[in-house]
């Protein structure tokens, strides 16, 4: 009988070798139980049918051969779910739907958001992409995003979006493609402010996205000796799979039209991606060693400082103790020729000379305080408002007046401005990710920070966005930082480079992880006309080197945008109707 269980015990060992050494297809059987049966056969060769051994050793040979045929099934089975071919392609789906603009959404003009809407474009391109994919999707880049008119609180808009063209498999190809990704267009349109019902919509914003379906999980085993063996490590559950998107079916001239724009896209950002890949990274570089240099020599400057500092404290000190001396406080005692006080924010008493507290009265005329005479003009709030209000009318119609050459030039280095947050679950969506938008939005507000360094006494507004990519997914616990600086400076607009970084710091040995890159372009307006103000902002100054080479790339992005921005115009001008589904 024991001879029975250990060549039951060697069938299992073989067959589970035989799973991880061909995880790919089903295992090579092992036909060990007819031996089994064959040796007690001839052990018992008098009478093998009656005899009573033969039964025992019969049942569990039976059922180890039943549960090795379910067990092979069941591995089989879990392999065959992650080696299905992709759906075939089918017709894009679509998403369209209306939502009102609230006051948490705008400045303090009533403008809303460049980042906010980008919120909303973003939550509608992940609906459609989840929809094609049939399974949750990631955003994985923002290709290029305009802002034709603007939109106010109160507003009501439309936001579509569909499927240009999904990549799930290579066409004409005998061999499947391991792409998952899609391209997704997404139109905002603003209601008629005095018709909403008949009155003509606005083109206010459209944009592209690209969407990623995440990786196909293996599915439970279905076989309750699998997961064990799972559990236990003698067998592993495959890799996930990487999505298999069906392809996009287009069943109209305009949606052929839009499946080719999609494609033509595709190629022209992968070959911008490998002509700027060195650039970006150098310019990142030099990024952060401006940053560093910039804080070495604040660091340098505060310890030259030290001996002003401890005589700033001091002064300080004493003036503290002065005042609490000459209103008698409990707090402050004499000793000797000391006076001692307690000071909030000092761990010891502070002590200082009597003779010190005595000067400093003589010099405070004997602690006498004496009322400052106010003039008529002061005292009267009339006159002084009149006159504040005639200040503010000059500044107001001399801000658009002023040039640029009457201002002097900043540094790149003066742009540069740096925020981080903390992931925190309300930032993540579904999945527990960063959801793309809240950066979109946070990218958005460092930017804002940044051009205000350029002119801060104009209101910025977001005007569009290129190129914004997503490298890493951040988590929760997660620390992103995000550095903006103006890198281009025109007329009426600047263009800023946003850096994205994050760090782990609930890991043992956190590291530094590039998420993305972007590019965003702001207009300077009038806080109360809402035009643009040309000729009144002022220069950047440029370190030479990376920085300046990808400041040299921004007049062909901004030739890029401003021409896509007038063919948009151009099409909304002599469209009478609301203008169709077209990205």
């Amino acid at each position: 009988m024991l001879l029975v269980w250990a060549f039951l015990l060697a069938q299992w060992g073989l067959t589970l070798l035989s799973l991880r050494l061909q995880s790919t297809r089903t295992a090579t059987s092992f036909p060990l139980w007819p031996a089994v049966i064959a040796l007690h056969l001839q052990l018992h060769s008098n009478n093998p049918w009656r005899d009573a051994d033969w039964l025992a050793a019969l049942i569990p040979i039976l059922l180890s051969a039943v549960s090795e045929m379910l067990f092979r099934k069941a591995y089989a089975d879990r392999l065959a779910a992650l080696q299905a071919d992709p759906a075939p392609p089918r017709e894009a789906p679509s998403v369209s739907y209306r939502y009102k603009l609230s006051p948490i959404e705008c400045d303090q003009h009533g403008r809303v958001y460049g980042g906010e809407l980008l919120k909303l474009v973003d939550v509608s391109a992940g609906l459609v992409a989840a929809k094609h994919a049939r399974g949750p999707c990631l955003t994985i880049s923002v290709d290029r995003v305009i802002f034709l008119q603007e939109i106010r609180v109160g507003d009501v808009i439309s936001i579509s979006s569909a499927v240009n063209r999904a990549w799930g498999r290579t066409e004409k190809s005998e061999i499947p493609a391991a792409l998952s990704s899609m391209e997704i267009g997404v139109r905002v349109m603003r209601q008629s402010r005095d018709d909403p019902a008949l009155g003509p919509e606005t083109y206010c914003c459209h944009a592209y996205l690209t969407f990623v379906a995440k990786p196909t999980l293996p599915p439970s085993p279905t076989f309750f000796l699998l997961g064990w063996t799972d559990q236990l490590g003698l067998t592993a559950p495959p890799a996930p799979r990487k999505a298999q998107l069906p392809g996009v079916r287009p069943v109209s001239l305009l949606a052929r039209k839009r499946y080719l724009l999609a494609g033509r896209r595709r190629a022209h950002r992968l070959q911008r991606a490998k002509e700027h890949d060195a650039l970006n990274a150098s310019f990142r570089e030099a990024l952060f060693r401006l940053e560093k240099d910039r804080q070495d020599a604040a660091d340098l400057a505060a310890r030259a400082n030290e001996a002003d500092q401890a005589r700033l404290l001091h002064s300080l000190q004493l003036e503290i103790l002065t005042e609490a001396y000459l209103r008698q406080s409990p707090d402050v005692r004499v000793e000797g020729d000391e006076v001692v006080g307690e000071i909030e924010g000092f761990v010891e008493p502070v002590r200082v000379k009597k003779s010190d507290i005595e000067a400093e009265i003589q010099r405070k005329e004997h602690g006498g305080w004496h009322q400052v005479a106010l003039s008529d003009r002061g005292r009267s709030g009339s006159s002084s408002n009149k006159d504040l209000a005639g200040v503010v009318s000059t500044a107001r119609k001399n801000r658009g007046s002023e040039t640029a050459t009457t201002v002097a030039p900043i540094d790149f280095a003066d742009t540069l401005s740096l925020c981080l947050w903390i992931v925190r679950p309300q930032h993540c969506n579904s999945k527990s990710v960063l959801f793309g938008g809240t950066l979109m939005r946070w990218v958005e507000e460092v930017s804002t920070i940044a051009a205000r360094r350029v002119s801060p006494n104009v209101s910025w507004a977001s005007a569009g966005i290129d190129s914004l990519t997503f490298k890493v997914s951040a988590l929760p616990g997660w620390v992103v930082y995000v550095r903006a600086a103006v890198l281009k400076v025109y007329d009426s607009s600047v263009e800023i480079a946003a850096v994205v970084t994050c760090e782990d710091r609930n890991s043992h040995t956190p590291g530094t992880k590039h998420v993305s890159e972007s590019f965003f372009t702001m207009v300077a307006v009038d806080p109360d006309t809402g035009r643009p103000l040309k000729g009144a902002l002022r220069q950047v100054r440029l370190p030479p080197g990376p920085i300046t080479e990808m400041a040299e790339s921004a007049e062909r992005r901004r030739e890029d945008r401003l021409l896509e921005k007038r063919v948009l115009q151009r099409y909304g001008r002599t469209s009478l109707l609301p203008i169709p589904y077209s990205f």
